[in-house]
């Protein structure tokens, strides 16, 4: 099983719609399938990763839009492994890859939870309801969290979460 959050969502999704390796089933929580650019900012990420793929600016995310538990953005900023940086090079990636996995959304054939903050204002929600309603019911299953934030693990509220996962994960590998 394979899980991915935010821009390790768009990877992970990536890594399935690619055919990378065989997945048993996949865990899709806030994926970046829809990084909410405007025109402008795909135009320079087009023109940058181009000129300067190894340039890297501050990736604009508002940390106050993490999660409703106000602990939750501190800890994220203050941890040595979190930085504000994204390349050229990556940007592109979250510019152009959730293309690449809506477009193989109507085949999709890995069991997959997909489960996404309504009110994210980091990635757009609309790339996750683009997937649940392009991909075959039969292989997905879909809940939106109308009121958290990005980080729905982490949300002040996050039992529905986790009780979601927990029931998901149940059904598809009983304990023995």
């Amino acid at each position: 099983m394979l899980l991915g959050h935010s821009l390790g969502g768009l990877v992970a999704a990536s890594f399935v719609a690619r055919a990378v390796r065989p997945v048993d089933a996949l865990v899709l929580s806030s994926p970046a399938l829809d990084a909410g650019l405007s025109g402008f900012q795909r135009f320079l990420i087009a023109t940058l990763s181009r000129l300067a793929p190894d340039l890297r600016v501050s990736n604009g995310l508002d940390l106050k839009y993490l999660s409703h538990d106000p602990a939750v953005a501190p800890v994220y900023r203050d941890d040595p492994l979190c930085h504000d940086r994204i390349g050229a090079r990556l940007a592109r990636f979250l510019a152009d890859e959730g293309a690449v996995v809506l477009a193989a959304a109507p085949t999709w054939h890995v069991p997959t939870l997909l489960i996404y903050a309504g009110d994210d204002r980091l990635v757009s929600p609309d790339g996750s309801r683009a997937f649940a309603t392009a991909a075959p019911a039969s292989v997905l299953s879909t809940i939106c969290f109308p009121a958290h934030y990005h980080e729905i693990f982490n949300e002040s509220d996050a039992a529905p979460v986790f009780d979601t996962l927990q029931r998901w994960l149940a059904e598809r590998f009983p304990a023995p």
